[in-house]
């Protein structure tokens, strides 16, 4: 039997934060990422800005996660996952380091500062 450790999936385009939902006061984040080779699917862990995570796994290679309610940084979290052996086939393959991405989220109602301050920031 052959042992492999998947190779990490990458973001394509960015992860992107969609207009906020002014009924609820909520929002959505959307992330696409390269397929892997020989994955039966994918992790993805949402770092809220409190702390709190949140996981799924998903066989497509994009996530929408909405109902976002928290004003600061999320950190998106993909890896791909492998049979480990389990599927009595003679390689196994396991599951890949995660990728990690930031997003910063500010509600328009939260801007106390001026423009020109604002103009100032860069996010990573």
């Amino acid at each position: 039997m052959t042992y492999k450790t998947l190779d990490a999936p990458e973001f394509v385009g960015q992860v992107v934060t969609g207009i906020p939902n002014a009924t609820d006061q909520t929002f959505n984040i959307t992330g696409n990422w390269t397929d892997v080779s020989n994955a039966t699917g994918y992790g993805v862990r949402l770092t809220l800005p409190n702390g709190q995570v949140l996981q799924q796994s998903t066989d497509a290679t994009n996530i929408s996660l909405s109902g976002l309610d928290q004003v600061g940084v999320f950190n998106v979290s993909v890896n791909a996952l492998g049979n480990m052996g389990r599927d009595g086939e003679t390689n196994a393959y396991y599951d890949s380091a995660y990728i990690d991405t930031g997003i910063f989220v500010l509600y328009e109602e939260t801007l106390t500062y001026s423009k020109s301050f604002l103009n100032k920031i860069t996010i990573l």
